[in-house]
């Protein structure tokens, strides 16, 4: 796979180039100069002087208008790009084939199927919802954490959700879903330690989504970045579905806007949340959507930094 040329602003760089250009600021006070001599022999600075003054203003922008602007500086699909490995050995891949590893590289998402047996699918279904009728499942919306997601809104989710990482709890008492995070957490994580640069962290989440209409507004799930060093930004998002009775009319679709390289107009593209389904995407380029649920939706959601 060809790399293009290297980009050398970082994301926080970037931010601030655009912070910089949209931030309004009144004239400042003339400065009197390097010749002291124009200056009053008692020239001295009285507080109060610069009243009249308006101070700079600080305008809030929403996480997607942030990332607009960020798009059109630079293709996210484009800066992610720069993370991938350049010498991949498919002969030594557990769970992708070449062809997952390049609709990643090219399009930033590609989709697995019947990666974990029935039995297991149906085990953990079956637990979560126990969970989530006992009440041990918290509600999403208004428990957003700033200081993973300073700018995303914290209504804009309807699922419970628990996490699930390795030594958890939770994972003491359902073996199956054990297995499952051990899929994600081995060979998965193995192969996209072969294609993308990773640090080793990840986490795990497990999410109900009630039948009553519930969904998640458009986001992304991190900033883009080509920047290898980077430990804050997630690089890739994975998840598998348990739904093993999922039709059409049921909802509850993945839906993915494909952006491309911005060169022509986005795509929506809905894939099915089918039971042993995995999809997975470049972090910071895809936006994408949980659209309405009308039957039990249960999905397990690992990110990868």
């Amino acid at each position: 796979m060809d790399h293009s040329d290297s980009h050398d602003d970082a994301l926080a760089n970037r931010i601030l180039k655009y912070a910089a250009a949209t931030s309004k600021t009144s004239d400042l006070p003339p400065f009197p100069g390097d010749d002291v001599e124009s200056l009053p022999s008692d020239y001295e600075y009285q507080e109060g002087d610069d009243e009249e003054y308006e101070e700079e203003e600080v305008e809030e922008i929403s996480e997607m208008e942030l990332l607009s602007h960020l798009d059109a500086s630079m293709p996210p699909l484009l800066l992610a790009q720069e993370l991938f490995h350049t010498d991949v050995d498919p002969s030594t891949f557990k769970v992708f084939k070449s062809d997952n590893v390049n609709q990643l590289f090219e399009q930033g998402y590609t989709v697995l199927d019947d990666v974990l047996p029935p039995t297991t699918i149906q085990s953990v279904r079956q637990w979560a919802t126990e969970m989530f009728k006992s009440g041990q499942m918290d509600k999403a919306s208004g428990k957003h954490d700033e200081k993973e997601d300073p700018f995303r809104e914290g209504n804009a989710r309807g699922d419970y959700t628990i996490w699930v990482s390795p030594g958890s709890k939770f994972l003491e008492v359902s073996p199956e879903l054990k297995e499952c995070v051990d899929w994600f957490s081995g060979r998965l994580h193995e192969d996209l330690a072969k294609v993308v640069h990773l640090h080793g962290q990840a986490e795990y989440q497990l999410a109900y989504y009630p039948p009553d209409s519930s969904h998640y507004e458009r986001h992304r799930d991190s900033f883009p970045t080509d920047d290898k060093d980077d430990v804050d930004q997630r690089r890739v998002t994975a998840i598998v579905y348990f739904n093993p009775d999922w039709k059409q009319g049921n909802g509850g679709e993945l839906r993915i806007f494909d952006k491309g390289m911005g060169d022509e107009d986005e795509k929506e593209i809905d894939i099915a949340p089918l039971a042993a389904r995995c999809v997975v995407f470049l972090s910071g380029v895809m936006d994408h959507a949980v659209m309405p649920a009308f039957e039990e939706r249960i999905a397990l959601t690992s990110w990868y930094r």
